[in-house]
């Protein structure tokens, strides 16, 4: 790919990773201003950069969870438009990852937006992510460009960093399909009531059966794939 992922430490470049968090989530006011970067990484925790040749293109950041969970919580991920789709994230999450096991923790936690496809596919069947909760609006109301007006409903996801990345899904014995649009981001924009509706009925059918023994086990053909036999 041609780039390079690096820590962050200096304030300039903590100004200059707020300005990438500005333009990926499509906001003026950066999701993290530049002093709690820099507070983060002096204490150790995971701020990154992504950069083609001097210009930083991506970002990643996350803190520690409590002692005891001995666990990274990744809690912000993110490439520029003209970048995305190219492996950037990967290598981000792949130099995060090593980051963490280099510090004797091998558990990585973060949530994702359930509704986008893309991101469902990434996590649970390239990276093996299991499904701990669905948290509706987590965040409460959203104000960046990308999810203006949007209930932030969010899967909370572990990440177990000893276990290989990429191998199949185990298959489901009895499955449960339920599917998501294809590209809900587009969605929004054309019919902002059906990307509502498809949310709603996300919401409904998803969270209930993660909290009564279901379990999510591969994300295919545009679906969650869920098998009750697992734990």
């Amino acid at each position: 790919m041609g780039v390079a992922i690096r820590e962050l430490h200096t304030a300039a470049e903590m100004a200059d990773a707020s300005r990438v968090m500005a333009a990926v989530w499509r906001t003026d006011v950066a999701p993290m201003e530049p002093g709690l970067l820099v507070a983060l990484a002096h204490t150790d925790n995971y701020v990154a950069g992504a950069f083609d040749g001097d210009r930083m293109i991506g970002i990643c950041v996350g803190f520690f969870h409590a002692p005891d969970e001995s666990a990274l919580h990744s809690h912000i991920a993110g490439v520029l438009p003209g970048s995305a789709g190219s492996g950037v994230g990967r290598a981000l999450k792949e130099h995060q990852r090593e980051w963490t096991l280099g510090r004797g923790v091998t558990r990585m936690t973060w949530t994702f937006d359930p509704l986008i496809a893309r991101n469902a596919h990434f996590n649970i069947r390239r990276l093996g992510v299991r499904v701990i909760e669905y948290l509706p609006d987590l965040y409460g109301p959203m104000t960046d460009g990308l999810n203006r007006g949007e209930p932030s409903d969010r899967l909370f996801v572990e990440w177990d960093l000893s276990r290989p990345a990429d191998l199949p899904p185990a298959p489901a014995r009895e499955p449960r399909m339920i599917p998501v649009p294809a590209d809900v981001e587009t969605l929004r924009v054309d019919d902002p009531s059906a990307a509502r509706s498809a949310r709603l009925a996300l919401r409904d059918q998803l969270g209930p059966l993660l909290s009564t023994g279901w379990t999510v086990v591969d994300f295919a053909d545009g679906a969650y794939v869920l098998d009750r036999e697992r734990s």
